[in-house]
């Protein structure tokens, strides 16, 4: 596609915030890959924290911020229920929000990110759905960018989902799990859904001497084995979970780490939400309170980036995380990663990279991570087989990472060929 002045922009779409380093990866990551192939690509963010993103936009480039919580303004009772039995009953006289009417009408493409939004976890279905149907009808192409998508608990989302899929112009999912249910199980042809990875695989790390210095800072030492932690404080609203019985366990898991490998433990807190339940700086907190702020226990609880938090989890010996984005830091940085996961999302994007038998291995499910004898055993099993299990990353990683390209060369395609799927393009 040749670039010009009068070159239309692209929104992104699903930007729940950037607090969260895993939006903030995925983010970065695909404006970076958009720009690499049309320089001059004006590019949107329709996101809940413009505020704050700006912050972490400003050394990316000119991007403009667009507040997505326009769209979903507190109302009276009457006007919820008014919005409840009529899905386009909104406050549309805003100037606010004609503007993001107009971004989205003006658009070359709009493109849902945000990894797994599209699901029945969160309860915000259509939420994200909303900007995707007002593309659709101002004859906007709509991309839905490396997804994991559902498993959907009732059918009624699973209908409001495919109500918008069936016509979008390009599907990526970013593990085969999802390929399978969107296309065996929700009835999507397969040459509407391309199966690729996830862009945050193309998130560069901060640079080296950075890396050094911010582990120096922490009084971290290279002698010893490094470990990163990245406990979610939203697990346990996820999963219906007693955050006590969560906290404990990781508490108890650490101990263990600490005092049986003699190692040092870095405590990843990647999601810093002014939304309290989802803050995992309290989490890993109340972790060190509770281990007596042990001196081999270290939190990185600055207001690190994306890139910085990579690069610490670069340099570690292995990494357990419940969030998926900091597993995909050290998964990308070929450091043995033991995913604890609630959703399909772990298990699908290990499999890709260690194959389904070697995968279970380092994927605990939630309620088995509470087990803490089990939990203890995988941890210890994955500590024995790191290097192994990072060979066979540094393996698999040039093709996962041609994959995660792969969506902005289907995206590029379907922006020069509007009337077609980028699939149908490309085949």
């Amino acid at each position: 596609m040749a670039a010009g002045p009068t070159m239309k922009h692209v929104l992104l779409t699903s930007i729940t915030g950037m607090r969260n380093r895993g939006v903030e990866a995925l983010v970065v990551s695909s404006v970076q890959q958009l720009w690499q192939r049309s320089p001059e690509l004006p590019v949107s963010i329709l996101t809940r924290t413009p505020d704050y993103d700006a912050l972490r936009t400003a050394d990316l480039g000119p991007v403009k911020l667009l507040d997505e919580k326009v769209l979903h303004p507190p109302a009276s009772r009457l006007k919820r229920y008014l919005g409840l039995v009529l899905p386009r009953y909104r406050a549309e006289g805003s100037p606010q929000y004609r503007e993001i009417a107009a971004a989205i009408a003006d658009a070359s493409a709009v493109i849902a990110s945000g990894g797994d939004v599209f699901s029945s976890v969160y309860g915000s279905l259509s939420r994200h759905l909303m900007p995707l149907e007002m593309a659709l009808e101002a004859g906007v192409p709509v991309i839905f960018l490396a997804q994991s998508i559902g498993p959907f608990s009732t059918p009624a989302d699973a209908k409001a989902w495919l109500a918008v899929a069936q016509r979008s112009a390009l599907i990526s999912v970013r593990e085969a799990t999802s390929y399978r249910y969107v296309t065996e199980e929700l009835g999507l042809a397969e040459a509407r859904v391309a199966l690729t990875a996830d862009p945050a695989f193309l998130l560069e790390a901060a640079d080296a001497a950075t890396v050094r210095s911010m582990l120096a800072q922490l009084g971290i030492v290279r002698e010893q084995p490094l470990i990163a932690v990245a406990a979610s404080r939203g697990i346990s609203r996820f999963t219906a979970c007693d955050s006590r019985k969560h906290q404990a366990q990781w508490g108890s898991l650490i101990s263990r780490i600490l005092e049986e490998l003699d190692a040092q433990v870095l405590l990843i807190p990647h999601v810093q939400d002014t939304f309290m339940p989802n803050d995992d700086r309290l989490l890993a907190t109340e972790i060190m309170r509770s281990l007596g702020f042990h001196p081999r226990l270290h939190l990185a609880g600055a207001d690190h980036t994306a890139a910085e938090f990579k690069g610490l989890i670069s340099m570690c010996d292995l990494v357990v995380a419940e969030r998926m984005h900091a597993a995909i830091a050290g998964l990308s940085s070929a450091v043995c990663t033991l995913a604890i996961g609630y959703s399909i999302k772990a298990g699908g994007i290990m499999s890709r990279l260690l194959g389904e038998r070697s995968a279970a291995e380092v994927v605990i499910p939630f309620a088995d991570f509470l087990d803490p004898g089990l939990a203890w055993s995988r941890l210890c099993a994955a500590w024995r087989e790191r290097e192994s299990i990072s060979a066979t990353l540094r393996e698999a990683l040039v093709e996962v990472r041609a994959e995660a390209a792969l969506n902005f060369d289907l995206i590029a395609q379907l922006i020069g060929q509007p009337a077609r799927t980028a699939i149908e393009s490309r085949n």
